[in-house]
């Protein structure tokens, strides 16, 4: 397995972000394919747009816990701190706040401001509607009647596994279940899930980190690998990190290692000449 390679690549990554938080001058690595495109953090905390977010959780940990379950959700996918300071917080879900939301939404888009985050693709699935309207009517509206279901699983169990598997079984949460993850990730940082016992032996393994992992096996990417084979090599590099991140800040959970296999596929992408990640870094 090429473990090593792959925490190098982490080290590297993970290197940058300390420079440039040290106010060092550009460029922070002498890596041309670090310098040239955007690349996650090795740990999703230290991104600009879930350190705003939580922040604006912990204003509001002391709301019902079906709200913060559903502001995640309006939050991610959406995904932009701009949006969300114009839809702000939300305590009720009645036909005035979908509506409110809309409108906000159509009058953004037509004055090109920003509504939607380019990190992630948001599909109609297959609903000829405008995206903002397929969102709060299809995806969201039917998630807020299910948060009570979904608190309840969560408190009773513990366990994000067990909140994830049922709402991967609502519209717009399936799939691959990347939102259902990114979602529950925020709501780890609430009271919501912020005690599960899973959250290093459970995670959901999706496209970019099967392709990742079987660069680490060294594979072709395009192999087909599992959802157990996957979860099981996603332990098993977790597992080595006293040996290759010992002197390096945080301890890394099995999301980290989940999300920076999809970042490492992206590097050796470019690395081998396969192809390039949609997102250029704009240097200072």
């Amino acid at each position: 397995m090429r473990t090593a390679e792959f925490y190098e690549f982490m080290k590297k990554r993970e290197s940058l972000r300390l420079r440039k938080e040290a106010g060092e001058p550009w460029p922070w690595t002498d890596d041309e394919i670090l310098q040239t495109y955007k690349f996650t953090n090795v740990k999703r905390a230290h991104d600009r747009t879930t350190k705003w977010f939580w922040s604006e959780l912990d204003q509001h940990v002391t709301t019902p816990l079906t709200h913060q379950l559903f502001n995640c959700a309006l939050f991610r996918y959406f995904g932009t701190t701009e949006f969300f300071k114009a839809v702000r917080w939300q305590s009720h879900w009645t036909d005035f706040e979908q509506s409110t939301v809309k409108s906000k939404a159509a009058y953004r888009l037509a004055h090109k401001e920003r509504v939607f985050t380019g990190a992630y693709v948001i599909t109609n699935q297959g609903i000829s509607a405008p995206k903002y309207e397929v969102v709060v009517d299809h995806f969201l509206t039917p998630f807020w009647e299910s948060c009570g279901e979904l608190v309840d699983i969560a408190r009773t169990t513990k366990s994000w596994e067990a909140v994830a598997k049922e709402m991967m079984t609502l519209k717009g949460f399936g799939g691959t279940g990347f939102m259902t993850k990114e979602i529950l990730q925020d709501a780890m940082h609430t009271p919501v899930l912020s005690d599960c016992t899973d959250r290093n032996t459970w995670c959901p393994v999706g496209p970019g980190a099967r392709r990742g992992i079987n660069r680490v096996l060294g594979l072709d990417p395009k192999a087909p690998i599992n959802a157990d084979k996957g979860l099981d090599i996603m332990r098993q590099i977790f597992n080595t990190q006293d040996e290759y991140w010992p002197d390096y800040p945080g301890e890394l959970e099995l999301h980290d290692i989940q999300f920076q296999l999809c970042e490492f596929d992206k590097y050796e992408r470019v690395k081998l000449g396969q192809g390039r990640p949609r997102s250029k870094y704009r240097r200072p």
